[in-house]
């Protein structure tokens, strides 16, 4: 039996013996690498950094508005008619008052001069049918008759008047003619523009549509103005602040006013208002900022511990960002305001790696 056993067992604890031997020849190599392997220095980033600015930041929104000004009609006729006259040229100064447009009226002039003519002669007969009658020789209802017709002369020739006024267009205020194309002898459409009409002033409204529960603005608060590009233009005061809210849009009108910026009515531009009350914020540059899923946050360069190879490692700070443009962006937090924080190459960091400056700004 012994010996049937016997060379199993031979076979078993030889195996064990190859097995451990191979396991310590890689434990050796395994032992080996990782030692191989701390020999090499722990990896670093170079970037710049700097400490937070603190300032007063007060929450801001742009919206768009149109530029209006005071003074701007558009030149049209109510009726229709052959221009006879287009007295200033496109882009002349108009005083107030002057003819700008003048339509064919000939007829009605002499309709007008045919009245006039019928009313003196009603006038030259109730003068002497008024004597005749303080002699006795002309009944009262002669009279009557001679009255009602010099007041239906009257106004006959008043309501020619009318008609006359409404085929000349004077400027209602002194200003600069607008481009037309039309000529002398064109027909005129009733209600077609010829051209636009703007007065002189430096004065610009800015009309802007608020949404409802975005802002409180009042009378006399202040607008920054912006180009399209973003270019800040001046300043404008509110000056009409609806009283009613677009049930359609959920927004309600403003206007506010401007001078010395020069810009043409109906231009679009960007209006900045406050949408909030002021508050404390820090400052950084935007390329400090980073995001994750859990948000915005920075990296503060903290001492290493000692023995280690740079002088910093990276360590994530929380933030709640607050508005950013690309000069800088603005946040809160509880932060050492004493630290350092990483600005250019932050996207190089993760959270414990060690860090060395390479550029440190103030």
């Amino acid at each position: 039996m012994m010996r049937k056993i016997l060379p199993w067992l031979i076979t078993l604890v030889g195996c064990f013996l190859v097995t451990g031997a191979l396991a310590a020849v890689k434990y050796q190599q395994i032992t080996a690498a990782i030692a191989f392997g701390a020999s090499f220095p722990e990896t670093y980033e170079v970037v710049s950094a700097r400490q937070v600015g603190s300032m007063t930041h007060t929450p801001v929104r742009r919206l768009g508005g149109t530029i209006r000004r005071p003074e701007f009609v558009e030149i049209s006729s109510e009726v229709g008619g052959r221009i006879v006259s287009l007295p200033f040229s496109a882009g002349a100064v108009v005083e107030k008052g002057d003819a700008v447009l003048k339509l064919f009226s000939a007829d009605l002039v002499a309709q007008q001069e045919a009245l006039r003519a019928d009313r003196n002669l009603v006038i030259t007969q109730l003068g002497r049918s008024r004597t005749l009658k303080e002699q006795a020789l002309i009944a009262q209802g002669d009279i009557d008759v001679q009255e009602a017709r010099l007041s239906a002369l009257n106004a006959q020739i008043k309501a020619i008047d009318a008609q006359l006024t409404r085929l000349t267009i004077r400027a209602p205020f002194t200003g600069r003619m607008g481009i037309y194309t039309h000529v002398v002898g064109d027909m005129l459409d009733s209600g077609e523009v010829v051209a636009a009409f703007t007065g002189l002033g430096d004065e610009r409204w800015i009309d802007f549509k608020v949404p409802q529960g975005l802002a409180k603005i009042s009378v006399g608060d202040e607008a920054s103005l912006y180009d399209l590009n973003g270019t800040f233009l001046g300043s404008a005061t509110v000056i009409v602040v609806s009283d009613s809210i677009d049930a359609s849009t959920r927004t309600f009108d403003v206007r506010a006013s401007a001078n010395g910026i020069d810009l043409k009515h109906g231009e679009l531009v960007q209006v900045e208002v406050a949408s909030g009350s002021a508050m404390a914020v820090y400052e950084l540059p935007p390329s400090s900022v980073r995001w994750d899923t859990d948000g915005t946050y920075i990296f503060q360069l903290i001492d290493a511990e000692p023995g280690a190879q740079r002088p910093y490692r990276a360590k994530i700070q929380r933030i709640d960002l607050v508005d950013e443009t690309a000069e800088t962006a603005l946040f809160t937090a509880a932060l050492d305001e004493t630290g350092l924080f990483a600005t250019t190459g932050s996207f190089k960091l993760k959270e414990g790696v060690l860090a060395q400056l390479g550029d440190r700004t103030n």
